[in-house]
């Protein structure tokens, strides 16, 4: 079967403590709000624990995505030390691993790297993917710029 990986990195700087944007950026549900057309469910397990389940569920016309994922693990920052989240996509359309990375840059600063590792197991997706080069990694990075900002002004209470 053909299979296509997808990745990329966005990044982000935040007005805030580290613990604080892990917090955020971690209660998944929040994510409908930065997300467009998705919406961000939990589907078991324990809330920031590894096991806990959850998905997004995107929506266009009458088509839907579920990309349901499992928390691997996870690591709250301290002093000295980024906050880590590893989450593994367990869905049928989309597999693959999502790392999110929070680290202090000084007193009320923080700087998210969100990396996306997709595995497109649909061969047609995945040949979409390979013909289109690099695209679909720049787009990826773009859109989840876009979500970090969004999150950001959230979090600033600008949103």
């Amino acid at each position: 079967m053909l299979e296509r990986t997808v990745v990329f990195t966005a990044a982000a700087d935040y007005r805030a403590d580290a613990g604080r944007v892990f917090d955020v950026l971690t209660d998944w549900p929040r994510q409908t709000r930065w997300v467009p057309a998705t919406a961000v469910e939990r589907r078991g397990g324990l809330p920031g624990e590894p096991g806990e389940r959850f998905a997004g569920v995107s929506r266009l016309g009458p088509f839907a995505l579920d990309d349901v994922m499992v928390v691997v693990a996870t690591t709250r920052p301290a002093p000295g030390r980024p906050g880590r989240v590893r989450v593994r996509k367990v869905g049928t359309l989309l597999g693959g691993t999502v790392d999110l990375v929070v680290r202090e840059r000084g007193p009320g600063r923080a700087r998210v790297e969100w990396t996306e590792r997709l595995l497109l197991r649909p061969p047609a997706l995945a040949l979409a993917a390979a013909l289109a080069g690099p695209l679909p990694a720049l787009l990826g990075r773009a859109a989840f710029g876009a979500v970090l900002r969004a999150a950001r002004a959230d979090l600033e209470g600008r949103r």
